[in-house]
């Protein structure tokens, strides 16, 4: 996290609640009672397995879901105060990229179109030639150069990278002050990942952006964040910098992701995490700790007391009711 930097986004007791079709069933509480500080200039991880919540929470942000209670304010300022006018034009402050860029194009636009659709939504630019060379610009930013040749193209004429650093330039041409990327790399070739993950980590630095990355690979975020944050079941067990949650994790769930990582040398032997089935379905959530029936580590009260996120270190915050007593065992291979 930059030092002394301000938070851009303050987000307390966020809610988002989404109701069921059976009438007298308890509402599925995707995102429930988050407290978060996105700060200027970071890079932010999000990581949990499908059904955490962290998508739901990114969209909340952004306004792109309905609150059910608690606030997101983006610069000082609750979105929910925001009249139709200013809400609009916060839209152009924070801009999404999604997992599959080709089922959000029109496969009938141009990537020139594709990249200038944002520009003629928010009324910039007087010309063709002003909108032109915005777009030429984002393309060459993203790796997509001749822009000019680049701009012709249709998104099934492109690679799934190129695809993607197209959904990236539509985000960028609005240059934004937060730049949300949920799940960018999941379904891209492990030999094209690293490349956009790189881009990701340029962008920020020269645009001077925030950047928000949500992935269910703690070892993406460990290439490109500065800070993570763990969800499980619409809460937030653990957060703290990328080194105090890789390198030493005090909560059972994040020792459990991170020693699943995989180990690039067979003869070193990863820790066995010894964790119980899947995710519970998020419409089913356990009392007390919401990790109690998977976690190796549980005892009786776990299942009646909710624990908070603590403090372990300066920075680093674990939810769990035996932070002081357990001892996990560092992982050896990050």
């Amino acid at each position: 996290m930059p030092s002394n930097s301000p938070a851009i986004a303050s987000i307390r007791d966020l809610n988002v609640h989404f109701k069921r079709r059976r009438r007298l069933a308890e509402p599925v509480r995707a995102v429930d009672g988050v407290d978060l500080d996105i700060f200027k200039g970071e890079t932010l991880a999000i990581v949990g397995e499908s059904g955490s919540g962290k998508t739901t929470l990114v969209r909340a942000i952004g306004h792109l879901v309905p609150i059910t209670f608690g606030s997101v304010a983006f610069g000082g300022t609750d979105l929910e105060n925001l009249k139709r006018a200013e809400l609009r034009a916060f839209r152009r402050k924070v801009q999404y990229v999604f997992q599959d860029p080709f089922e959000s194009f029109d496969r009938r636009q141009s990537i020139f179109q594709i990249v200038s659709q944002p520009l003629r939504v928010h009324n910039i630019g007087s010309t063709r030639a002003e909108i032109q060379s915005r777009v030429y610009e984002a393309l060459e930013e993203c790796g997509l150069e001749p822009a000019h040749e680049f701009a012709k193209l249709f998104p099934h004429q492109l690679s799934g990278g190129q695809r993607q650093r197209v959904s990236i330039a539509s985000a960028i041409v609005l240059r934004p002050d937060l730049l949300i990327a949920d799940e960018p790399v999941s379904m891209l070739d492990v030999s094209v990942r690293s490349e956009i993950l790189s881009l990701f980590v340029r962008l920020r630095e020269s645009r001077n952006m925030t950047l928000v990355f949500v992935t269910h690979d703690l070892s993406v975020a460990w290439e490109v964040a500065d800070r993570i944050v763990v969800m499980y079941l619409g809460k937030i067990v653990e957060q703290g910098t990328a080194h105090q949650l890789i390198g030493n994790p005090a909560n059972p769930y994040t020792h459990a992701l991170v020693t699943a990582i995989p180990v690039p040398d067979p003869s070193q032997r990863g820790i066995d995490p010894a964790v119980k089935g899947d995710i519970a379905d998020i419409k089913g959530i356990p009392s007390g700790c919401r990790f109690h029936p998977r976690c190796p580590y549980a005892i009786e009260k776990c299942s009646v007391a909710v624990p908070a996120l603590a403090p372990i270190q300066a920075g680093h915050f674990s939810a769990c009711i035996r932070n002081d007593e357990l001892d996990l065992e560092p992982p050896h291979h990050m």
